[in-house]
């Protein structure tokens, strides 16, 4: 039993380095596994796993390979959130549904790397590089969220926005007819199942580590944020 509850801090470790977050940690909040705020020093193996004995809810759950794959680029991903006031989740979601967290993926009709955006989608948002470099994953998910942000724009009117906005997103308008989306299946991955099960990942990850002092800007500076993000979180 003592070796499981160590394997299962050891995971909660792995997750940080998964997403190579810097340590952030937040002193004043109960489920911090690592840092005793009273004695003002990193808890040991022992401790944590004393913890988690008393609050297993706070032993992050098991990554997919590719869910790994995915928030490998969280800070890139809340640098994005931020800038455009976008759930990280929802970001993540569409990550997932669109390149399975693959940076060097190409789609069939000129779509680039994690969020496949066409160059010609990325000069629509104000990129004026090369269309290889949409294979860096800050440019690529900086102007995939922006494109996104703008779906959320044109259809703020709707009450379900965001399955309009992600409809949208994969097809360039939102073509809706009998109370489903022309591509209703690639809505319902992202909305349904993708979307929530990021936001348990995400949330007990800033949870775990505080969330990012900075952002890092769309070429992977760090930078003050934008926009501090409240859309949708």
């Amino acid at each position: 039993m003592a070796r499981k509850l160590l394997w299962a801090g050891a995971a909660a470790a792995g997750l940080y380095l998964i997403t190579r977050r810097p340590k952030r940690y937040h002193a004043d909040e109960l489920h911090n596994l690592f840092w005793d705020p009273e004695k003002r020093r990193w808890r040991t193996d022992d401790e944590v796993a004393s913890i988690l004995r008393e609050h297993p809810e706070y032993v992050p759950e098991p990554l997919t390979s590719e869910e790994a794959r995915v928030l490998a680029y969280l800070p890139e991903i809340d640098a994005a959130a931020d800038r455009f006031s976008i759930d990280p989740a929802l970001i993540a979601a569409i990550i997932s549904r669109e390149s399975s967290g693959e940076s060097d993926a190409r789609g069939a009709v000129g779509e680039y790397g994690l969020m496949q955006i066409r160059a010609s989608t990325a000069a629509l948002m104000g990129y004026t590089g090369q269309a290889d470099q949409l294979l860096n994953p800050s440019v690529n998910i900086r102007y995939g969220t922006a494109y996104l942000r703008r779906q959320f724009d044109r259809y703020s009117d709707k009450p379900d926005t965001a399955q309009w906005a992600v409809a949208a997103y994969n097809a360039g308008t939102a073509y809706y007819e009998r109370g489903r989306f022309a591509n209703q299946a690639y809505v319902e991955s992202v909305v349904q199942y993708r979307w929530p099960r990021y936001a348990r990942l995400i949330n007990r990850i800033h949870g775990i580590y505080g969330p990012p002092a900075v952002s890092l800007d769309g070429f992977g500076r760090a930078s003050p944020c934008d926009w501090r993000c409240s859309y949708g979180r």
